[in-house]
């Protein structure tokens, strides 16, 4: 059986290796198949590729992108995208500028508890070209304002705490949109975080595709959970280590859930078929 993850994270978003560490390490994890999903950029998917070739390894294009539901914060997988449409490209990008903004406002909230931080600093700790809270804590260790990554989001850097600053509120319909726009199949990640589960309805409703059922977070009952609503919604199942490489951040290493092959079959199946739609239409449409 194949070893297959399909959630990971690479330094062009808030990872620790880079897309060629990543796929070497992978590699020698004995993973069959990867997909790289960095927040909000697609930055390491060729990267990726590239290196995947000389390891003989399957890459699988992917993106984690940040929406909202009403108030509710969510993250929407993206899978077998076209990493080359410059539209999704055009999409992200107005999300990594958010994300600029975010963290120059979380700066400024840190001055004002009397934790001052540079902002280039922490901006150059974003080794790609997404930022995201992780550079902030990074940051923060190195001035000796917190020992560890989960301190620092314990203790500032989640909702409800003194220096979060909430993202701006992109609808999910508008991701999920974006995403099948290039012929990727979009899904909620990890529904277990956000204990809302009367969410995921509206979400089909609005085109969603699949759940993450594997993951980290999710433990049996949560897992038997999302695999009946999947089931019940006509759903495909995702699933993957959320891996960043970094202590604290969820994961507890590649390959850690696997999504089980059937279901990856499945997925492949579900994706070329639509791809396949989604490029007929676009065909029959720039023909008129």
């Amino acid at each position: 059986m194949r070893l297959i993850d399909l959630h990971t994270h690479t330094t062009a978003s808030d990872g620790v290796l880079s897309p060629q560490q990543l796929i070497r390490f992978a590699k020698t994890c004995n993973i069959s198949v990867l997909a790289v999903t960095d927040h909000d950029t697609l930055a390491g998917v060729p990267v990726a590729m590239a290196e995947a070739i000389q390891a003989g390894l399957q890459v699988v294009a992917g993106v984690e992108i940040t929406a909202h539901v009403g108030d509710l914060e969510v993250h929407i997988l993206g899978h077998f995208i076209d990493s080359d449409d410059n539209r999704l490209a055009e999409f992200l990008a107005s999300s990594r500028n958010d994300r600029i903004e975010r963290a120059r406002r979380m700066i400024e909230k840190l001055w004002a508890l009397g934790l001052p931080l540079d902002a280039d600093e922490v901006l150059s700790l974003a080794r790609g070209p997404s930022v995201g809270r992780p550079h902030v804590a990074q940051a923060m260790i190195r001035r000796g304002y917190v020992a560890s990554l989960k301190e620092a989001f314990d203790r500032y850097l989640t909702p409800g705490k003194p220096g979060y600053v909430e993202r701006s509120r992109i609808p999910a319909i508008e991701v999920i949109h974006a995403i099948k726009e290039v012929g990727g199949v979009p899904s909620l990640a990890h529904p277990g975080q956000y204990g809302r589960d009367e969410i995921i309805p509206s979400l089909v409703q609005q085109g969603l595709m699949g759940l993450e059922v594997y993951h980290p977070e999710h433990d049996t009952e949560s897992l038997f959970r999302y695999e009946r609503m999947r089931l019940e919604y006509g759903l495909l199942a995702v699933g993957g280590s959320d891996y960043h490489g970094t202590e604290g951040l969820r994961s507890i290493g590649l390959g850690k859930p696997a999504l089980p092959e059937e279901r990856f079959e499945q997925l492949v199946a579900t994706a070329s078929v639509f791809r396949t739609s989604t490029a007929g239409a676009r065909t029959e449409q720039s023909s008129r």
